[in-house]
């Protein structure tokens, strides 16, 4: 049965999981549409921050109404666990459209980013920053509409940022600078953020990559980003300056808004100039940029330009500082990304008797990774669709990012059970046309009357002939007693034909019949004279009965023919009235 939340939401299926939810389809039974559920990870119910933060998600985004924002229908709360109800869209994740088709066209690429950046300028007016701008959080349909999702760490403006609570915050690739610093993030943080995802749709690649992501981090600090046309050539010059001013590392130097954003972008697809162009080159590698009605030269990041001796010392001295800074955090452990330094090992979690889905989930918060070659095999133990065997085994202390191989049970393994009531089969045989066919369950006998049936014949069978069973599945097999005897009173059949005597003695009343005769005297020939045992004494149904049947007349019976002839009567009334003559006599 599957899992109704509130009463309403009924789980068709698990579609994703985020380090604080797991995402579910479901179906709402009041409205009888298809939605998604977000439910808060279960090791975070008793964590009041997390669910401040779960429910700050749903306030948050419940706020925005935009055709390329996830719309919140419902927030509740089913037992101890916390869920959100938002807007289904049948899509893929950007990330997944980058790793199959990157790098996109310029018009491809224009048309999502237009979308992606409405949808955060409508977000900044209401003073809300993402903070999780990446091409995992954004959703697009077939039709090339994008929907941004995940406000999970959206908070408004005003709030407290990431800094005062020491969480990790955003993935390492599409994190700002100052976010890496751990100082205040503000609008133009996701600027950056979608920046990268721009550069990313342009190239395949991210400007920042490495081993560890403190290294990526850092070089989000240090390192100018090769511009985007180095990777593909055929992106335009104004593409190229829109996205190194939305990646430039001081935020001053990007983007104010969103909006003006989106404004160069329909500059860019309508073929107008864009709010910034380049205005010097004094080789093949430099050149400038300037901001209109600003009047001073910036160059974009990865554009050399010529820069005043005093700016340039100046701009020496705050990365030395800002390099101290960060030394310092790190050296005090303030600073986020100790969490990677300090966690190099990790131990395998349990997966034996786990679904896929919840071994995914243990994985991961294990820091794991799940081999998705799945091995399967029958088990009679382990049900279908449960993990039998996993590698590295559990509480195996291994380095974090590997993977753990499984193996999934098929369930019993079935088989189609033979018919053994043909031919009124022996037990014996029965049981060898069992094991023959594979089943190994045990097996079992009752023993009931058959009227037909010759005894200890399989007469009945559970599992039916044909059907599919467990090759180890118990079994059951009746078997005929022979027919059903009850103890009875012998009938009496004195004086009666043979034949008459044979259908009371044996069709009616289930006996074995033998047969005798004995000359008589007094009985006419083939009449029943006397059984064994004698009327009326108990005997069992089954039994064999002795009827004593006359041969013909002897002397008397010669004199009474005699008399007969004589008298013109029947012989039958002469013996009638024989006994009372011999009587009076």
């Amino acid at each position: 049965m599957s899992k109704i939340f509130g009463g309403r939401y009924e789980v068709l299926e698990r579609i994703g999981a985020g380090g604080m939810a797991i995402v579910y389809k479901a179906k709402d039974l009041l409205l009888n549409r298809v939605v998604t559920i977000k439910v808060l990870r279960e090791q975070f119910v008793t964590d009041e921050d997390f669910i401040r933060r779960f429910r700050r998600e749903a306030q948050s985004a419940a706020s925005l109404s935009h055709p390329n924002i996830v719309s919140i229908y419902d927030v509740g709360k089913d037992g101890d666990t916390e869920y959100i109800v938002m807007e289904y869209v049948e899509g893929r994740n950007l990330k997944e459209i980058i790793r199959e088709y990157a790098p996109l066209s310029t018009e491809q690429s224009i048309n999502l980013a237009r979308q992606i950046t409405g949808a955060i300028q409508n977000a900044h007016e209401h003073h809300i920053i993402h903070r999780d701008i990446k091409p995992h959080n954004i959703l697009v349909t077939a039709e090339g509409h994008a929907k941004v999702t995940d406000f999970g760490i959206a908070r408004a403006v005003s709030s407290a940022t990431v800094t005062h609570t020491g969480d990790i915050v955003g993935s390492v690739h599409y994190l700002s600078p100052e976010q890496a610093k751990g100082i205040q993030s503000n609008e133009q943080s996701d600027i950056y953020s979608l920046g990268i995802v721009l550069y990313e749709l342009l190239t395949g690649k991210v400007p920042y990559d490495g081993e560890t992501p403190i290294a990526i981090a850092l070089k989000h600090l240090q390192q100018q980003p090769v511009p985007p046309s180095k990777l593909n050539p055929r992106i335009g010059k104004a593409f190229e300056t829109v996205i190194m001013r939305a990646i430039a590392k001081s935020p001053e130097q990007r983007y104010l808004s969103a909006k003006d954003l989106l404004e160069d972008l329909n500059h860019i697809q309508s073929g107008r100039p864009i709010t910034w162009s380049a205005i010097s080159q004094e080789d093949d590698s430099e050149a400038t940029q300037t901001h209109k009605g600003m009047g001073k030269v910036l160059a974009p990041i990865g554009i050399k330009a010529s820069v005043p001796k005093k700016v340039e010392n100046k701009q020496r001295r705050l990365w030395i500082i800002g390099g101290l800074v960060l030394l310092f955090t790190l050296l005090g452990g303030g600073f986020w990304l100790k969490s990677y330094l300090a966690v190099e090992t990790t131990k395998v979690p349990d997966l034996i008797g786990k679904t896929v889905p919840v071994a995914a989930d243990f994985v991961e918060q294990a820091k794991l990774r799940l081999d998705q070659e799945f091995t399967y095999e029958f088990s009679n133990e382990v049900e279908k669709d449960r993990i039998i065997a996993q590698d590295p085994k559990a509480d195996t202390s291994i380095k974090t990012g590997r993977s753990v191989k499984i193996v999934i049970s098929r369930g019993v393994e079935m088989g189609q059970f033979p018919d053994v009531t043909i031919g009124q089969m022996s037990l014996e045989n029965a049981i060898n046309l069992i094991t023959n066919a594979g089943f190994t369950g045990k097996i079992s006998t009752d023993t009931i009357p058959h009227t037909t049936a010759a005894k200890d014949a399989v007469i009945r069978q559970n599992p039916a002939p044909l059907a599919d069973w467990p090759k180890n599945g118990d079994i059951h097999l009746t078997l005929s007693a022979g027919p059903e005897w009850q103890t009875i009173n012998m009938p009496n059949v004195i004086g009666r034909s043979s034949n008459e005597a044979k259908t009371i003695l044996v069709d009616q009343n289930k006996l074995i019949l033998k047969i005798e005769t004995e000359v008589s005297t007094t009985s006419p020939e083939d009449v029943v004279i006397r059984t064994i045992p004698n009327s009326g004494e108990p005997i069992q149904q089954g039994s064999e009965v002795t009827m004593v049947v006359s041969r013909g007349p002897g002397p008397l019976a010669q004199g009474l023919r005699e008399q007969a002839n004589n008298n013109r009567v029947t012989i039958a009334q002469i013996f009638a009235n024989e006994p009372a003559k011999r009587k009076e006599q």
